[in-house]
Order: C-alpha cells, then sequence, then structure tokens
C-alpha cells in the first residue's frame, strides 16, 4: 500500500506525470508571461491598441516589409486574425499595404511615419513598465535568461 505522502514516482521511472522542475517550469513560464501581457495590454490601451495589433506593428517595424502570410507565421496567428489586424492599422494609416514589385499577386507590409511614430512612443511606455521587473536581473543572469528563452523557443517549434 502507497504511503499518503509519498510523492509521485519520477519521469524517469517511465511514470506520465511530468517531474517537478517540469510543472514549476511550465507554471514559472506562464504566472510570468501573464505578467507581460496585462503590462503590455495597459501599455497597448493607452496608444488605442490591443496587444495583438501592437504585435504586428512591432514585427513590421523591426522586420518590414513583410507578406501577410510570413507575418502570420513569425507571430504565430492565425490567417483570419492578421486580415482583421493589417486592416484595422491600415485604417489608422499605420501600416501600408503595396503590390510587391517582383510579383503582383504578393502583397507587402509596411510602416508609414505614424505608424513609426506610435510605435516609438509604444515602446517607449512598455520600457518604462518593463524595466521595472527586468532590472531585478543583472546582466549576467539576463543574458542566460535569454539564452535558455531561445532554447525553448526552439524546442516549441520543433512539435
Amino acid at each position: 500500500m502507497k504511503n499518503k505522502n509519498q510523492k509521485p514516482a519520477n519521469r524517469n521511472e517511465k511514470n506520465p506525470l511530468p517531474s517537478e522542475n517540469e510543472t514549476q517550469i511550465v507554471q514559472l513560464l506562464l504566472k510570468c508571461g501573464l505578467f507581460l501581457q496585462r503590462a503590455m495590454n495597459q501599455v497597448c490601451q493607452r496608444f488605442g491598441l490591443k496587444q495583438q495589433q501592437f504585435s504586428v506593428l512591432n514585427e513590421i517595424v523591426l522586420h518590414g516589409p513583410i507578406s501577410q502570410k510570413d507575418l502570420g507565421e513569425k507571430l504565430l496567428f492565425e490567417k483570419s486574425n492578421v486580415s482583421k489586424i493589417v486592416n484595422i492599422l491600415s485604417e489608422k494609416k499605420w501600416i501600408r499595404v503595396v503590390v510587391a514589385p517582383h510579383d503582383g499577386r504578393l502583397t507587402l507590409l509596411s510602416e508609414t511615419p505614424e505608424g513609426i511614430a506610435v510605435w516609438k512612443k509604444c515602446m517607449q511606455a512598455f520600457h518604462e513598465s518593463s524595466s521595472k521587473f527586468i532590472s531585478v536581473l543583472s546582466e549576467y543572469e539576463a543574458v542566460n535568461v535569454i539564452k535558455l528563452l531561445k532554447k525553448l523557443q526552439k524546442a516549441f517549434k520543433r512539435k
């Protein structure tokens, strides 16, 4: 008979339950993600944006011109969501949609001066918000967190 206080067997024993480390990593990442999401939502709302809209604008400013298809793949957004967001940002004149010079069937998204201005203000506000919690890390720790998160991101992409 099992002892009530006995912890479940470790994953190495072919138990389908996650290890304590795995559980803790996932829970902490989820909590950190929620904190970041809340902070980002508050910042975005001040500039008339939703978080996904800012993500699209950010990607276009940093990596544009870019096709809607590539944008959706990079951000892991559904095609229909990308289309809606592109329409909203285009109506606000923060991005422009142009036909690709090399392929008339392809449209490319690029930023406008107005879009860059909003992006800069939003980035500054987000920096002010995020620096409060990022500042608890030393430079060495920050570099290692980035390396570890990139490693996890690669693992997610392989799945």
